[in-house]
């Protein structure tokens, strides 16, 4: 690095540091209602997808109210799972365990970064270079025991806004995915976290909380901006959620998020959104976050550019074939019959089945995505990062006020740049790719008239829905 890009890089420092019942209107049964849970028994199978059967998986004889429905989720994992595992490599973080994500330019200099990655793969995808790409993506199973929504993100890589956070106690088959903090649950334990805007909650009528049953599939990673760091899904692709509404009757929702960040960033905003793209991935201008900050202050400054910015590369969900059970609680009262309702929309190049099991108690859901599948483009969108948002982040990684402008002009003047350079002033905070809330449709979190809505292609994800299982 010549001398000029020692300064811009020294000058990046201190911002690196922040980068851190009844019917209702329709006349329709209403959600909840006897009527509305009696729903699958009049739909007919064109509509609904639905089979009554008297045999399906065999579950257990004491299953739980969300489960896979047979060792599919268990035999997809298996291949991706490092031989003779025990705990994750703390080094895939960085060979420094201690080092903190974007504080460590802080602390060690720009020219001695280690943790490249936020969210470290705890298994890479199958290119060494970009380990972030591809990765393999993980089931799961378990109970939440704390639900939040954080207040205060590193905005810069969380293109969908700030995190909901759930923390998961594993079922016993998937406990070996599980090691995150002490306040995490700990060993048998996991932390997942998925952006607010790319998760319908609300819309869907269903807040997670504690004492939830949930399935998951994603990202298997490191949080390497907690040293010791633990593990997460972060995020996941797929969450599904259940509980009991009463003694009888279970509500689940089921969502698939259309899109993640591949934590590869860009200075160049053509390639943001060019999701079938793959080249982008080594161009020469591509690369982890606290490098393309450095080249990002750099430009902003030679530029006498208006703010400093750079760009996630977005890539599109895909999944592989997803067998799980919704099913009412037990005991089951008796002489109770199965009443079963769902709703559930999907785009083109997704099935999804619903087959409705009197015996068990259950509707057993199937969803597949095939070749034809192509993701709703995404459009590109950003928002200013305000300088005092950067400095509350700033303040709270490193345990202590800062004020990040004016450390940066300080910088800046030390080192012979223009501290008036527009980059640097106060109505010119840096600008962040944020994607607004995806909306869903009115109606959204209703279960019923039972039906199945293939090729909605004038929404992103590639499948959403509400369902919920009783006795009666």
């Amino acid at each position: 690095m010549n001398g000029f890009g020692h300064k811009f890089a020294a000058l990046a420092i201190v911002l690196g540091t922040v980068a851190m019942v009844g019917c209702g209107s329709d006349g329709k049964p209403a959600a909840g209602s006897a009527d509305a849970l009696a729903t699958s028994d009049t739909a007919t199978k064109a509509d609904t997808g639905s089979t009554d059967i008297t045999q399906g998986p065999q579950l257990a004889a004491d299953r739980p109210i969300l489960l896979w429905s047979d060792g599919q989720a268990l035999a997809q994992n298996a291949p991706h799972v490092p031989k003779d595992f025990v705990l994750p490599d703390q080094t895939v973080c960085a060979k420094d365990a201690g080092r903190q994500y974007i504080g460590e330019i802080f602390s060690h200099g720009i020219n001695n970064i280690q943790v490249d990655w936020h969210w470290a793969p705890v298994v890479s995808g199958p290119d060494a270079k970009h380990p972030t790409v591809d990765q393999p993506e993980y089931n799961l199973a378990g109970t939440v025991t704390h639900y939040s929504e954080s207040d205060d993100d590193v905005l810069a890589d969380h293109a969908f806004g700030l995190d909901t956070n759930a923390d998961v106690k594993l079922d016993n088959d998937f406990g070996y995915l599980g090691h995150s903090h002490e306040d995490e649950g700990g060993d048998g334990a996991i932390h997942a976290e998925l952006e607010k805007n790319i998760f319908p909650r609300q819309a869907l009528g269903m807040v997670p909380a504690m004492g939830d049953r949930t399935l998951m599939r994603g990202v298997w990673v490191l949080d390497c901006g907690h040293p010791p760091y633990g593990t997460e899904m972060h995020p996941p692709s797929f969450v599904a959620y259940a509980r009991p509404t009463s003694p009888t009757v279970t509500e689940a929702m089921l969502v698939f998020a259309p899109y993640r960040s591949s934590l590869l960033f860009t200075s160049d905003l053509q390639l943001a959104t060019k999701l079938d793209d793959s080249a982008r991935f080594s161009d020469i201008g591509t690369s982890s976050f606290p490098h393309a900050l450095i080249a990002a202050v750099m430009k902003a400054l030679s530029t006498k550019a208006d703010y400093v910015t750079a760009h996630a590369l977005m890539v599109a969900n895909r999944f592989e074939t997803m067998n799980l059970s919704v099913c009412a609680p037990l005991p089951r009262p008796e002489g109770a019959k199965l009443a079963a309702s769902w709703r559930l929309t999907a785009r083109s190049g997704v099935t999804l089945t619903a087959t409705s099991d009197e015996a068990q108690g259950c509707v057993h859901f199937t969803a597949t995505m095939d070749s034809t599948y192509k993701p709703l483009p995404l459009v590109w969108a950003d928002a200013a990062w305000s300088w005092e948002q950067l400095s509350k982040s700033a303040s709270g990684q490193l345990g202590a006020s800062v004020d990040v402008r004016q450390e940066v002009v300080k910088i800046a003047q030390k080192l012979g740049f223009d501290a008036n350079s527009p980059a640097l002033q106060a109505d010119h905070p840096p600008r962040i790719d944020a994607y607004p809330e995806i909306k869903l449709p009115a109606g959204a979190d209703q279960d019923s008239p039972t039906a199945i809505q293939s090729g909605a292609n004038d929404q992103p994800f590639p499948f959403y829905g509400k369902a919920k299982v009783g006795w009666q």
